[in-house]
């Protein structure tokens, strides 16, 4: 497990298994969202190990990918994450399926968005760019 948290960030929890879409994240954000802090859990045990441990500090966004390459898989995983945080944390999938059931199920069990995982480096900066947008709209409170 990678971390890169802070309690006055943006906290996002990146379930993967590829180790180098944590890496491109982190990459993009520096210059796109320096607000963001990312934590790359690999697999469906370590997520839920990763959670228990942090009890006290919720994640405020997760991407979750759908093949982690083990039996438990990614949509295996999110009704347990949307019952573990009461639906509060928004779950949003980053695969590189782009089947129409996967698509599907993803969001009959709770996800908010289905994205695919962009192809290179200016695609990473566009989604890390499309992650501050939502960090700065809907997920913070506007000043009074």
């Amino acid at each position: 497990m990678q971390s890169a948290q802070s309690s006055q960030y943006f906290a996002i929890l990146v379930v993967d298994d590829e180790p180098p879409i944590y890496e491109l994240l982190v990459r993009a954000s520096e210059k796109e969202f320096p607000e963001a802090r990312f934590t790359n859990t690999r697999s469906v045990q370590e997520t839920v190990t990763y959670l228990d441990r942090q009890s006290d500090q919720s994640p405020q966004l997760i991407l979750l990918d759908i093949d982690l390459r083990e039996s438990a898989d990614g949509l295996s995983l999110l009704p347990e994450l949307r019952a573990r945080f009461k639906g509060r944390v928004p779950i949003i999938m980053l695969s590189y399926l782009d089947e129409e059931d996967k698509i599907e199920q993803a969001y009959e069990l709770g996800a908010v968005a289905y994205t695919q995982k962009p192809e290179d480096m200016q695609g990473w900066h566009e989604y890390v760019i499309m992650l501050r947008r939502y960090w700065r709209d809907s997920a913070r409170l506007p000043k009074i």
